[in-house]
């Protein structure tokens, strides 16, 4: 729906205008708050690493899609650096109190994989998402050239998604 929305147009005028934007901040927030409540459901159940990671990923992920509805061109930019802007601040605020919290723990595993994992780097995931639907090209080195992970030579990890 998102490759729709970013190929389509809008037109700004008088009174759809300021409804429009206050229902898509709307949204932004909604959606913010579900990633906050999935990421603490997760938490809370998760007791091991791979859970941890899992719950960071998929809070990342879904960062990553809501930074694609705030960065759409249809929007003014005023609205689109105000959205983009919340849902920055929300993941930096989320990545420090992850990392505050994983402060009390002494073998320092938590905080390893909080750093590894951080939320902080959704906009590379919505860049390589958004690369993938416009290309058809799911090799994550093609998307991301710049990633850390994409090391000439060595196979892409693979993403199982379990429902």
């Amino acid at each position: 729906m998102l490759a729709v929305m970013r190929a389509g147009t809008l037109s700004w005028q008088g009174g759809v205008a300021p409804l429009f934007a206050r229902r898509i901040s709307e949204t932004i927030d909604m959606r913010l708050k579900r990633v906050a409540d999935s990421l603490s459901r997760s938490l809370r159940l998760g007791a091991d690493a791979t859970s941890l990671s899992r719950a960071l990923l998929d809070a990342r992920q879904k960062l990553a899609t809501t930074h694609r509805l705030a960065s759409l061109p249809a929007f003014p930019e005023e609205l689109r650096k105000s959205l983009e802007g919340f849902v920055q601040q929300y993941a930096q605020t989320t990545q420090q109190s992850l990392e505050d919290s994983a402060k009390r723990d002494h073998s320092g595993q938590i905080a390893n994989i909080v750093r590894q994992n951080t939320l902080l780097r959704y906009t590379v995931v919505a860049t390589a998402d958004a690369n993938i639907r416009l290309t058809g090209n799911s090799d994550p080195a093609a998307a991301s050239p710049s990633s850390s992970s994409a090391v000439a030579g060595t196979p892409a990890r693979r993403r199982n998604i379990l429902a």
